[in-house]
């Protein structure tokens, strides 16, 4: 069965209506959610993601998007994953912030590259925490067998070429790699990046095991619809 992911902004719009949204994914069965911890300089992201992030930052830390995630792990009885950039954990202290939230499922780091992992993985590992590996339509076949060698939780698939935001567009060598990244693999292969609707996750999930949404969810909590752009994508 095709997994369903959301991509969340750590107290965006604002503390309450974050948590709002959690309850909202919880209770209508999204399968797991990515908690966005903000950066600076969040390189991977798009316009959407990149505002919120930088709304956030004018008066939230570190500090307070930990004790924010410990909210929602208790409100979300599914996967719960936190995705921020290599400086976040780095500056709070690699062993600190791990030890503050070993309740989640696993730690994407968008600005990592597998070559440069090893020290945070260490020290992640110590808690339970797994971390999630990227594979992008750039990825050579040898690279892409080095993250199957290294991923436990799952392998996050960036389907496009960019930043998140954009429309969902999969050529066909990028679809081979995905089909290379499951085959004979023991975790599921997650597409993100430009996925919206529920035909995006049609196509998306004829080549993989899951998906998220970020952007679009975002603009969602904007537009005062994000319940019922959840109920549109079931």
């Amino acid at each position: 069965m095709c997994k369903i992911g959301i991509y969340l902004v750590c107290d965006y719009p604002d503390h309450d209506r974050f948590l709002e949204a959690v309850k909202v994914c919880n209770g209508m069965g999204i399968d797991f959610l990515e908690i966005g911890f903000p950066f600076s300089d969040p390189v991977a992201d798009g316009d959407v993601i990149e505002k919120a992030s930088h709304e956030v930052l004018k008066s939230k830390n570190t500090p307070d998007f930990i004790e924010t995630f410990k909210r929602a792990r208790k409100l979300f009885k599914g996967k719960l994953y936190i995705m921020t950039y290599a400086n976040v954990p780095f500056g709070y202290g690699l062993e600190k912030f791990a030890a503050s939230v070993e309740k989640a499922d696993g730690i994407i780091i968008a600005d990592l590259p597998l070559v440069e992992s090893r020290r945070f993985e260490e020290v992640f590992t110590r808690y339970n925490l797994n971390l999630i590996h990227f594979v992008t339509p750039e990825s050579s076949f040898k690279e892409i067998d080095a993250v199957k060698r290294r991923s436990k939780e799952f392998i996050y698939f960036v389907s496009v070429r960019g930043t998140t935001g954009g429309k969902f567009m999969i050529d066909e060598e990028t679809k081979r790699k995905v089909r290379y990244a499951r085959m004979g693999f023991h975790v599921p292969v997650i597409l993100g990046f430009g996925i919206r609707t529920r035909e995006d996750i049609e196509r998306a999930c004829e080549i993989s095991d899951g998906v998220v949404i970020g952007s679009e969810a975002i603009r969602a909590i904007n537009r005062g619809s994000f319940k019922e752009y959840i109920e549109s994508i079931m």
